[in-house]
């Protein structure tokens, strides 16, 4: 019988146990000065799409998943507003222009700090190519009015592309371009990451569990 704790250690001596292939994108929950964007009355549409360019993470040619996502929301609104809320992530193309690359799913963000929140959806796995490129880290309310955003934003520090109107290239799609942004450039963060990890290619896989299988035979033999 393979002895559990043996299999452990050898799986996280060989890298598959840690966090070496994560990467954070995007500032995170901990805003200075935390405060909310022009909120809805109700009725008209306060969409919101950011797209942190500050926070950025260089990521090699490799498949990665994006995970989860962590963000620091407001309180749900009074006025019969909602808040739906979905993450995603771009290829940087140039000053205001972006590919998507992959989205998550749309949900009703609880108020305060949230992490681990699940991505979620078909669209969390993608692929970067030879040379590697520049990954940035959105958020995106859906276009309808009653809409509101709800997360978190500080004026003191950061760039983030934004777009707040009805007229706006949705994030929604993968290979969807971005740069028809009311506020290109615009001086603030917001408050939200998202967690991708790299996805092992098949050969390193399989070599890395024959390695397991071997050393933990050495150990039954001992």
């Amino acid at each position: 019988m393979i002895n559990k704790k043996s299999a452990f250690f050898a799986l996280s001596a060989l890298g598959l146990l840690t966090n070496a292939n994560a990467a954070t994108i995007g500032f995170g929950t901990d805003l200075p000065n935390p405060a909310q964007d022009t909120a809805s009355n109700g009725t008209n549409n306060q969409m919101r799409q950011n797209i942190n360019t500050t926070d950025t993470v260089v990521l090699g040619a490799g498949t990665y998943q994006a995970v989860s996502w962590s963000y620091n929301a407001a309180a749900d609104a009074t006025n019969g507003a909602t808040q739906p809320v979905f993450p995603f992530l771009t290829i940087v193309n140039g000053v205001a222009n972006h590919t998507v690359v992959a989205y998550g799913l749309t949900i009703d963000t609880e108020p305060g700090v949230n992490t681990d929140v699940p991505f979620g959806g078909a669209n969390n796995t993608f692929t970067i190519g030879e040379g590697g490129a520049t990954i940035a880290a959105g958020v995106q309310n859906p276009s309808a009015n009653g809409h509101q955003n709800s997360i978190l934003t500080d004026t003191s520090f950061g760039i983030t592309d934004h777009a707040n109107s009805g007229n706006f290239d949705d994030a929604g799609s993968v290979g969807a371009t971005l740069d028809s942004f009311g506020f290109a450039n615009l001086p603030r963060t917001y408050g939200f990451s998202i967690e991708v990890v790299a996805v092992p290619e098949p050969s390193t896989s399989l070599l890395s569990l024959i390695a397991v299988a071997g050393f933990c035979g050495m150990r039954r033999r001992r």
